[in-house]
Order: structure tokens, then C-alpha cells, then sequence
């Protein structure tokens, strides 16, 4: 806005009038009052109430996932691979037809066989009649006892080759049956080694895998002295505490697994070149989101444990100095805070040092705020597992 201020023309003026024209055209540009601009608002930003909660003493491991079952598919004879019934990756079932192969050669052999066993079987019942014919002569006194002991001698080498034909029928059967190859047990099959029309046999190695990994395994190493400890305490004190454990495990995604699982078995012996002992840990896995081979992370938890601050993941940064959070103190302005962090919690890390229930630490929109400037805090709640925001309003309803 400006105000009035009078105007005089200086056209035809002398040089005083035209100083004087100067002037009130100076009184012209003051006569207009700055305008102050206005105020921006503060900065939303989302805010987490910290508090406390019930940690438990506990122990991360570096671990990987195995199959708690495998069966090698292979050859139990020499044929060519004639069709592939499963599809690679896929799930089977126990009795399912996977492979089935070339049955020429098996099925003759199988001919053959049957075909001496039919000799064998006349040259034992023809020995059989002689030999009861021989007896009965020799009883009358017509045949020598050395021409009966020939009978006699027949009759057991015919049997002997009439056995030696049942088994190699029994033989070629199994061959046959052999041709298709079945799965052994229940779970996921593996990739394809060799293909259709490739002549496989035992020596050739195995043609396929199957893995049961419903219930899964994890493997870790426990250090030796941490192991002595555990079979100090006695066996059945140490099963009291491997039942009181809570074993959860961590995926590569940062994410938990929903499951939880419980300690299996501990090696006997000690590796030398490690000082550690092999342990073993049995999850479920319905939905096969576990895979044999992954590196996992496994948290053991013990029973007991004491109220400490949890601050979420997301709002930790950090620089040279260490680690920090901003916090929104009751003026509403944004302040710096160094803490020490202890293990992690799902989206949560444990604060040892730093932090306070109560204080609200920002969350979301950090990279609008510095230090010192005022904020509009949004109340938010955070779940402490997949560390999913949703604000304080829709929380309690």
C-alpha cells in the first residue's frame, strides 16, 4: 500500500524548483511502507512416542538353511533316458512317477530268463520221476546203489539250476520294474542333469534331487566354551534352558520369518581348526518361503528379561561421530541426539544409551528437517515388526 503524497511538475522550473521537485519525488518512494512476508509454516513431520519394553537377553548367529531330507534320483540300471515326468522345481509326491526309461533290452532279458526257468523247471520234475522210478527198481534189486546215487546227484543239480532261473527271473523283473523311476518320499525336485535319450547307469551319479524342506534346518557354530557352559549345567538343566529359548531367524530382506523354531541337535566333537561346535535348529516351513542354502541370521532369546527403549530402525542415522536420531522436544523444535544402539528387534533397535520414554523421535520427513527449527509433529505408531507406519488415531480404533 502506498499513501498520498503530493506531486508538482518541474517542466519550466528553475534549477531550485527542480531540486525541490527532487525532494518530493524521494518523499514519493519513501512514502511507501514494506510489507513483511509472511510467516512459512512449520514443517509436518511424523513422530514416534518412544517406550519402554521387555527385552530378553539374546545371541545373534550367522547360520544357513538345509533340507532336513534329501533322496539322490539315479540309475539302479544301464538305459537311456526314454521320458522326464516332473517338471524341475516342482513338488512330488511319494510313489510318483518321475523318469521312465528304455525297457527293450530289460524286457528281453526278462523273456530270457523266464524261458530257462521253464527249462529248468522240466530238467527238475523229468530228475524228479527218474529218481523215484531208480528207487523203485533198486528196491527190487535191479539197479546198483552207485546208478541210484547218479539219480540222486541229478535231481540236486536240477534243482540247483531250477533256483538259479527263479532268481535271475526275479532279476530281470526288478530290472524291468527299475525302468520307472519313482519318487521315494514327499518333497521339492531339483533341476535335470541329463537329458531325454542320454544313457544313464549307477556309476552315471544322480539324474535329479529331492528335498524335503517342510520342516527345515539351520545350521550355526557355537563357540567351544559357550558349548562347555551348556554341558556343564548338567542334561537336564540344559534341556530346561533349550526349552525356555526363543529362536526366530532373519532373512536376507531384513524381514523376520513368521515361524519359530527350537534347537535339535549338537555335535559331539569339536572342530579343530574352528573351536566351535556344529548346532542344529528345526523351523517349520508350510509356505517354502525357506530354501536350502540361504544365509540367515538366528536370534536365540532367553526367557528373562528387563524394560528397555526401543527406537524404530528408520530413524537412526548416522555420521563419523556415531549414531543419532531427531528428536521434537515440548517447544516443538527439532533437536540432535547421539545414541548407542544394542541388538536389533524386528523395526526396532534397542537403545542403551541416549534415549527416554516419552520423547517423540521423527520418523518420516527427516531430509526437510535441521536442528533448531520448529515442526508440526504427526503422532504416528510403528509396528515393531515390519515397521509399518499408521497414524496414532487409526491405532487405537
Amino acid at each position: 500500500m502506498f499513501r498520498f503524497c503530493p506531486f508538482y511538475p518541474l517542466y519550466g522550473k528553475s534549477p531550485v524548483h527542480i531540486l525541490v521537485g527532487v525532494l518530493f519525488l524521494a518523499q514519493i518512494v519513501g512514502c511507501s511502507e514494506p510489507t513483511e512476508a509472511p510467516q512459512a509454516a512449520p514443517v509436518s513431520v511424523s513422530v514416534v512416542v518412544l517406550e519402554k519394553a521387555e527385552v530378553r537377553p539374546s545371541r545373534e548367529f550367522v547360520a544357513r538353511t538345509a533340507a532336513s531330507a534329501k533322496a539322490d534320483i539315479s540309475a539302479r540300471i544301464e538305459a537311456e533316458i526314454r521320458e522326464i515326468q516332473f517338471k524341475e522345481g516342482s513338488r512330488v509326491e511319494q510313489g510318483q512317477l518321475l523318469i521312465r526309461l528304455e525297457d527293450t533290452n530289460v524286457g528281453a532279458d526278462l523273456s530270457q530268463a523266464q524261458a530257462e526257468l521253464a527249462a529248468a523247471r522240466a530238467e527238475l520234475q523229468s530228475a524228479d520221476k527218474n529218481l523215484k522210478r531208480g528207487e523203485e527198481v533198486a528196491g527190487k534189486g535191479h539197479l546198483s546203489a552207485a546208478d541210484l546215487d547218479k539219480l540222486k546227484d541229478r535231481l540236486s543239480a536240477a534243482e540247483g539250476r531250477f533256483k538259479a532261473a527263479e532268481a535271475a527271473v526275479q532279476k530281470a523283473s526288478n530290472n524291468l520294474g527299475y525302468t520307472e523311476i519313482r519318487a521315494p518320499i514327499d518333497g521339492w525336485i531339483g533341476k535335470l542333469n541329463f537329458d531325454v535319450g542320454t544313457v544313464v547307469s549307477p556309476a552315471s551319479g544322480a539324474i535329479t534331487e529331492i528335498l524335503v524342506t517342510d520342516p527345515i534346518y539351520v545350521e550355526f557354530q557355537l563357540n567351544e566354551a559357550d558349548y562347555v557352559s551348556y554341558r556343564r549345567a548338567g542334561r537336564d538343566a540344559a534341556e530346561t534352558m533349550v526349552s525356555n529359548l526363543s529362536l526366530y531367524l532373519t532373512l536376507p530382506d531384513g524381514e523376520r520369518f513368521s515361524e519359530r523354531g527350537v534347537l535339535d541337535f549338537a555335535d559331539v566333537s569339536t572342530d579343530a581348526s574352528t573351536g566351535t561346535v556344529a548346532m542344529r535348529a528345526v523351523f517349520p516351513n508350510p509356505g517354502a518361503v525357506l530354501l536350502p542354502g540361504l544365509y540367515v541370521t538366528l536370534n536365540v532369546e532367553g526367557q528373562a528379561g528387563e524394560a528397555k527403549i526401543l527406537a524404530p530402525q528408520v530413524a537412526i542415522q548416522e555420521t563419523i561421530e556415531g549414531q543419532f536420531v531427531l528428536l521434537v522436544d515440548d517447544q516443538q523444535q527439532v533437536i540432535q541426539r547421539f545414541i548407542k544402539t544394542g541388538p536389533r528387534r524386528g523395526a526396532m533397535v534397542v537403545a542403551e544409551s541416549g534415549l527416554k520414554a516419552g520423547e517423540r523421535v521423527i520418523v518420516e520427513g527427516l531430509q526437510k528437517v535441521r536442528t533448531g527449527i520448529n515442526v508440526n509433529p504427526v503422532p504416528k505408531q510403528i509396528d515393531p515388526d515390519t515397521g509399518a507406519l499408521v497414524d496414532a488415531g487409526e491405532a487405537d480404533q
